[in-house]
């Protein structure tokens, strides 16, 4: 039949030509597709490493803000080299800690300046046009003024206030913006409502990285308020004195004397959660009264003392490594002609340590000096000659004896967790005085590093 095609023979021209445009169609559209894969990879490679870049600027400048903190809060302490001495009195007083380089020079209080402080008007009303700015200080980090600089910028000190921190703090309803924040140690309040209590400092910072990336950070500052003991000497326990023979010698070699040495304040000479046992010739002075015992319960706690000055302290065998060693089995330390701590000599000037006995300690030998804070979670026993400044804790019982012609002197004040043992009635040779002084006390804590209370990212 005419009709049909024969087998073997060739397929319309028609057809191959359709055939042959859907191949290239799908080649086209598969290379597209490879093209479009490969740019939105590459694409996403260089948004995945600006990101990295990003996070690592960023990351870069919250570290220099922090140190730019750090720089300021350690140079508020008092006793450091390089210690920040005009600081701010007055809610309008405005001190900058600036890190300037000729490249960068830094005015935070120019509107013009790339590194202007905008927040301050934030927090403190009518801004710097109702602000006392105090001399800028200069940072001394390493490589300041040199491109190897950490970047933050500068780092501004005032006092705190409710409208400053946007805290209620005597929750009246009413944030003040006139009045500054004190500490007590416990609490915070109003300086009118607490005139004993610690100014409390807000460090606010700007760290700017080459790519402008910038952070700002700000914490609060405040000092640990100076013990103030119930008796130049305390104890929770009993206190057992041993004076001189009365039958055998008229002067006494046993003085507690709680009559302040600075004359701020007054308190009695020892104090005892028990009995105090006299025997011998002793003198304990103090007001109201000399002597207070049977004193339940026991308004302050040497552990809780300890507790709280913990993380100022040095290890007692990193503060004298050649003279502190500990005793056989470990279970206590030994230490003799030991220094902790370097006294004040005739200029007044000393250097004041915290050290902190993790057990027992037992001095000994005829030459024992310090100056600051001895803490010890144990019993301790001082045996011989012991000058010492500042304030002794122990969370134990204390004993302190005298031999041959040594003597023990305290100047501060003592507390102890445990029963109180002081005996000079070996010779006439011999003395023990603690006189109670609140001007070393202060100073010796004064010596701390400032404590954050509080630590916040500022969004701007």
């Amino acid at each position: 039949m005419t009709g049909r095609r024969k087998r073997g023979t060739a397929q319309p021209a028609n057809r191959i030509d359709s055939q042959s445009g859907i191949a290239l169609l799908l080649a086209l559209l598969i290379i597209l597709s490879l093209t479009a894969f490969s740019v939105g990879l590459v694409l996403f490679t260089q948004s995945e490493s600006r990101l990295s870049g990003t996070i690592a600027a960023q990351s870069q400048a919250y570290y220099a803000a922090v140190a730019g903190l750090e720089e300021a809060r350690g140079r508020l302490n008092p006793l450091a080299a390089d210690a920040i001495v005009s600081l701010p009195q007055q809610v309008n007083q405005v001190l900058y800690l600036v890190n300037s380089t000729p490249q960068h020079p830094v005015n935070p209080t120019n509107a013009s300046s790339p590194y202007y402080d905008y927040e301050y008007a934030k927090e403190f009303t009518g801004g710097f046009a109702q602000a006392q700015v105090l001399p800028w200080v200069s940072s001394d980090q390493p490589g300041a003024g040199t491109s190897y600089v950490i970047p933050y910028k500068w780092v501004r000190i005032t006092l705190k206030t409710e409208y400053a921190s946007q805290t209620d703090v005597n929750q009246d309803g009413i944030l003040n913006s006139t009045t500054p924040i004190n500490w007590n140690g416990a609490h915070q309040d109003l300086a009118t409502n607490m005139p004993s209590g610690l100014p409390v400092y807000m460090l606010t910072v700007l760290a700017v990285e080459p790519n402008l990336i910038k952070k700002m950070l700000q914490e609060e500052v405040v000092g640990t308020p100076p013990l103030i003991p119930v008796g130049g000497v305390g104890t929770a326990g009993s206190a057992t004195l041993r004076g001189l023979s009365a039958r055998l010698y008229r002067s006494p070699n046993l003085t507690l004397d709680g009559m302040d040495n600075c004359r701020v304040q007054n308190v009695p000479g020892i104090a005892a959660g028990s009995r105090i046992i006299k025997s011998g010739l002793s003198k304990i002075s103090g007001s109201p009264s000399p002597e207070v015992q049977d004193l339940i319960p026991f308004p302050q706690a040497a552990s809780g003392i300890i507790q709280s000055l913990l993380p100022q302290a040095v290890p007692i065998l990193d503060a004298d490594p050649n003279r502190v060693t500990l005793a056989p089995g470990g279970g206590s330390l030994v230490g003799t002609n030991v220094t902790l701590g370097q006294l004040p000599g005739r200029s007044g000037s000393g250097q004041p340590t915290v050290v902190y006995a993790d057990r027992s300690l037992a001095i000994s030998g005829s030459e024992s000096t310090g100056y600051g804070i001895l803490l010890v979670n144990g019993n301790l026993s001082i045996t011989g000659g012991f000058n010492y400044w500042g304030v002794i804790v122990s969370n134990g019982t204390v004993t302190l004896t005298l031999n041959s012609r040594d003597s023990i002197q305290i100047r501060g004040s003592l507390t102890s967790s445990g029963n109180l043992s002081i005996n000079s009635s070996t010779s006439p040779r011999t003395s023990f005085s603690l006189n109670y002084d609140s001007c070393v006390v202060a100073d010796t804590f004064r010596s701390l590093p400032l404590g954050v209370r509080s630590f916040k990212e500022l969004s701007f």
